[in-house]
């Protein structure tokens, strides 16, 4: 009788049937219920422009076995182009499948994430590929594998912002104008066109929140050419170029850097003076000569402008005006003057809606 509910239980389950004394043992075969890993997928497989990344993979595994309430463990190690499968490997990153609730049934299928860490420094392939190895076992122990399986793909190059360039580099902003600011770069794709998208480009302060927005398009070789202008209300300081590139599931900013600045809303004046000679005979005449100069952040000529001329006696305090002095159109002046007394000489010139006045420095004159 024995006999035959041991033949029977065989037929049934599929499993070998021993006898140890009066107890029956059933022993399961080795794969059954094995969970099946399915297609593996790796995504953003390239090298990022800086620093660090990863590469996101993910796989369905079919009828995971679970050991009681406790889930299978998953194990995924990777090796770059030129590594030998056969070694360790170096350790992904696996989302741990979650235990079963008490009462819970075992889920037919669950879907697996994990992550290859990648860095800047990391070459993309040649002639070869990397590889990810994927192992399940029904428990912690990894005494028992459930299903191995492995994935090659290719890395590819990085992609790079290069050339980037603000014209002027110092935006010297002036009141009442606008100032034309250029930008150029060039996108040095990592794949295909089409995968790699500039999706932003605008300067933009690093100090606040003050920027402007430029056009996306690229040029039929990829370069990049844009312009707009900055008024007088724009924010002094620190400033960037920041172009914006998208590919895959990755964005990627490429900064360069340049300076707004803004001095007083009106040009500032000089004016430069000459004696000469500094030492005459009474009723001898001397000539005062220099040039008067306007401008923001370098100096021009101040054309034609209208100075004023004015002496002060030796041994006092008062300036008396002497006369008008007109500068031509490359702002130089001169005066001849027959002076009376020994005394100090200089000019002035008056602001405007748009310039600073100004003051010469003064020059003393000995009369003898």
């Amino acid at each position: 009788m024995r006999k035959t509910l041991r033949l029977v239980l065989a037929a049934v389950t599929g499993a070998a049937v021993f006898s140890s004394g009066a107890a029956i043992t059933v022993a399961s075969p080795a794969n059954a219920f094995a969970g099946v890993i399915g297609t593996i997928t790796v995504a953003d497989t390239f090298v990022p422009p800086t620093g660090s990344d990863k590469m996101p993979f993910k796989f369905t595994l079919t009828s995971p076995t679970y050991t009681g309430v406790k889930a299978p463990k998953v194990v995924a190690v990777f090796y770059k182009e030129g590594e030998a499968t056969s070694g360790a490997g170096t350790a992904a990153t696996v989302t741990a499948i979650p235990d079963l609730g008490a009462g819970a049934s075992p889920l037919a299928s669950v879907e697996v994430n994990g992550s290859i860490p990648i860095t800047s420094s990391d070459k993309p392939t040649t002639s070869g590929k990397w590889t990810l190895k994927v192992t399940v076992t029904p428990d912690a122990t990894g005494a028992v594998k459930d299903d191995e399986k492995s994935h090659e793909f290719t890395v590819a190059k990085a992609t790079r912002i290069t050339n980037m360039n603000v014209d002027p580099s110092t935006v010297a902003l002036k009141s009442g104008k606008e100032i034309d600011v250029y930008v150029a770069f060039k996108l040095e794709r990592g794949a295909a066109a089409g995968e790699e998208k500039v999706t932003d480009v605008r300067l933009e302060s690093k100090d606040d929140d003050d920027y402007y927005s430029l056009n996306t398009g690229l040029e039929s070789d990829d370069s990049y050419h844009g312009s707009t202008s900055m008024d007088y209300d724009t924010n002094a300081g620190s400033w960037q170029l920041k172009a914006t590139v998208t590919r895959g599931s990755k964005t990627y900013a490429f900064v360069d850097g340049f300076t707004v600045t803004k001095g007083s809303s009106k040009a500032k004046s000089k004016i430069t003076l000459v004696a000469s000679p500094t030492k005459v005979k009474k009723g001898k005449s001397t000539k005062l000569y220099g040039k008067v100069y306007r401008g923001y952040t370098s100096w021009g000529a101040w054309k034609k402008k209208i100075l004023k001329l004015y002496f002060k006696k030796k041994g006092t305090s008062t300036w008396k005006f002497v006369g008008y002095v007109g500068a031509n159109n490359s702002g130089k002046y001169s005066k001849t003057v027959k002076p009376k007394y020994d005394g100090y000489w200089r000019l002035g010139a008056t602001g405007s809606s748009m310039t600073n006045k100004a003051w010469s420095p003064s020059k003393f004159v000995d009369v003898k």
